[in-house]
Order: C-alpha cells, then structure tokens, then sequence
C-alpha cells in the first residue's frame, strides 16, 4: 500500500514538472531559489460562479467569485490555474488578459496578477 502511495506522489512530480515548463515566446516560467515557479501567458477562460453578497451599505449585490483561470502559454501549453481562499488576486482577470501566475513546487496558485 505504501509503495502504490510513493509512486502516485512521483507521477504527480513528473506531471507538475511538465506542466510548467514553457519557456519561449510570451510565455515563460522561471524557477529560482524558492520554492516556487512564475508561469505568464494569456487568460482563455475564466471558471466561476455568482452569489448574492451584501455590500458595506447592507445592500445585496451579485458577486463574481473566480474559481480557476485556462492560461494559453506562448508556446500553445494550456494551464488550469486552480484558485483558493489563499491566492492572492489583486485585480480580476478576463479572457484576453495577460496575466503572471506564482505556483507553489506542490501545483498550488499562490498569486495571479495581470500584466499591463
């Protein structure tokens, strides 16, 4: 049981590894001493759903909660950027934005902001 677990864990590395490896055109990722990598590339679609929130003046209003962005990288690679309570969003994206993605060794999206 334990050896099917270790294998499982090394066929997501190899997976993640290959995933973020565009490195010509717009598009790129870089790595360095951290523990993290910085994927850009343009917004193909953005996944979400709407809710009903109340505003500062406890009025209601219809509140777009981004849960993943499609990222189309320079070199045609598509990436699913999964979003959580934790990632840092300063401003939301649209498809046709481009954006620049940090994501944790592990795969998850750490911050996603557009680039002007």
């Amino acid at each position: 049981m334990t050896s099917i677990k270790v294998i499982h864990a090394a066929i997501a590395a190899i997976s993640l590894m290959g995933l973020f490896s565009a490195k010509t055109g717009d598009a790129h990722s870089r790595s360095g001493p951290s523990t993290s990598q910085i994927v850009t590339g343009q917004v193909s679609e953005v996944e979400g759903e709407f809710r009903i929130a109340k505003n500062a003046r406890g009025e209601e209003v219809l509140k777009l909660v981004d849960k993943s962005y499609v990222v189309i990288t320079g070199t045609g690679q598509e990436i699913h950027l999964k979003l959580t309570s934790g990632t840092k969003v300063p401003a939301r994206a649209n498809p046709g934005d481009r954006i620049e993605a940090k994501i944790s060794n592990g795969g998850e999206t750490l911050s996603v902001t557009r680039i002007e």
